[in-house]
């Protein structure tokens, strides 16, 4: 099975880097600039659904048939959904795999927060391994489902390939019948 990279199938992030840092303000700007950027290259480049010359397919028979067009509409609305749920249960993940610390961390521009930074936290052992073992219950269980999800998200592809490939199938036999 060849596995073949199209130009416009990888989207690549475009990092912006700022020539000097002044303040913290000044910096605090430049991030948002880089995020929005970011943000402005994931909606401009839609990646394709299979690949370029598939997609591109199946919007000609969506044309052509509305039968086709409904039922692929049908798996296009599912996989958005599933890779929608997918996005949603990678980012739980990767917020429960991160240190309690990092969890925690909040940019405060006041004196207050100073103030609080000095007081040290005392945790009870107990409380600290029932946190622990439920935090390592609930990534198995988001582990899960992340791959449950993902092997629905498959079984579209291979559904949706099927279906152009039956098309396909179907208007060639038209062809060499001479109904088309």
């Amino acid at each position: 099975m060849d596995i073949q990279v199209h130009p416009g199938s990888a989207s690549v992030s475009k990092l912006v880097s700022p020539a000097k840092v002044r303040n913290s303000s000044d910096k605090a700007s430049d991030v948002k600039v880089s995020v929005e950027i970011q943000n402005r290259d994931e909606v401009d480049t839609v990646s394709p659904l299979l690949s370029q010359e598939l997609d591109d397919e199946a919007g000609q028979y969506k044309e052509d048939n509305p039968v086709f067009k409904e039922d692929y509409e049908d798996l296009e609305k599912a996989m958005a959904l599933i890779q929608a749920f997918i996005r949603k249960l990678q980012a739980q993940l990767s917020k429960l795999m991160q240190s309690v610390q990092q969890r925690h961390l909040q940019v405060q521009e006041n004196e207050q927060a100073e103030a609080s930074s000095d007081l040290v936290l005392v945790e009870h052992i107990g409380l600290k391994q029932y946190r622990d073992i439920t935090k390592v219950d609930e990534i198995a269980l988001l582990e899960q489902q992340l791959s449950e999800h993902k092997q629905l998200e498959a079984d579209i592809r291979v559904n949706m390939i099927k279906m152009i490939l039956a098309e396909r199938e179907r208007l060639e036999e038209l062809k060499r019948k001479g109904k088309l």
